[in-house]
């Protein structure tokens, strides 16, 4: 019995200090790789890796512990370097990238579910109506415009490139997954998408647009751009990662 006791313990010392690690590497990246790009005079876009490790903490230790992880690095966060006025909606949503990620995981874990990269292709048919509604971009007398200002043709085949590799990418994806993998790279693409979609693309545009004053119309276009790539550059980290991440944090 005490020996029960004893591994109990052991393990949630080891999960406890691995998220310690987990929060200050989420850190770290928020210090030093961190970039703001301003939309219309607001900090709307915000380009990192930060959620990496949070999402890790979820998937590797549980639910509870990856909002514990997002949670407390974004308290330090913004003590240690903040970047505008604290809001507590973003310190939740952060609390959700480690969250949603492990209550997924454990949804999807040695379940054989078909055809998750429906979602993404659902995602890009979406975003491309929202972009075109919204106006984001305008043709006048043969120049591209982005929201309102003149886009080189360069960079707008370039967008429609990374369009079309992300409705490609969930395929290839789920063509190479390992199936006897427990962390199979569909199942992952499918949890950062909806982590994303639910925290990034959602909540923190609704949050931005309460806390600046600006319409949601304005920071969703920018958001969901730069998620179409955000997005399977996460797929393709975590997956290289958690390869080789369990069986070190099992060593130690």
């Amino acid at each position: 019995m005490k020996s029960n006791a004893f591994i109990s313990s052991t393990t949630r010392t080891r999960i406890v200090v691995n998220c310690g690690l987990l929060i200050a590497i989420s850190i770290v990246l928020k210090i030093l790789f961190e970039v703001y790009i301003p939309l219309g005079g607001f900090p709307s876009l915000r380009l990192n890796i930060t959620a990496l490790p949070i999402m890790l903490s979820g998937i590797l230790f549980g639910p509870l512990a990856g909002f514990a992880v997002g949670f407390i690095s974004d308290i330090l966060c913004f003590i240690i370097k903040p970047g505008g006025p604290f809001f507590i909606g973003f310190t939740l949503a952060n609390g959700l990238t480690g969250f949603i990620p492990g209550l997924l995981f454990m949804m999807l874990r040695k379940k054989e579910i078909k055809h998750l990269e429906w979602f993404n292709l659902v995602f890009i048919a979406l975003a491309s109506i929202i972009l075109a509604v919204s106006g984001t971009f305008g043709f006048d007398n043969g120049t591209i415009y982005y929201a309102g200002e003149p886009l080189s043709m360069v960079f707008f085949v370039l967008f429609i490139a990374l369009m079309i590799a992300f409705a490609v990418f969930p395929i290839i994806v789920v063509k190479k997954s390992n199936l006897d993998s427990e962390y199979r790279s569909d199942h992952i693409l499918f949890i950062v998408s909806v982590s994303q979609l639910v925290t990034s693309i959602l909540l923190n545009t609704w949050f931005l647009s309460i806390l600046y004053g600006q319409a949601v119309a304005v920071l969703l276009p920018a958001r969901l751009i730069t998620n179409i790539f955000l997005i399977p550059l996460y797929t393709i980290m975590l997956v290289g990662l958690l390869k080789i991440l369990p069986s070190f944090i099992k060593q130690r």
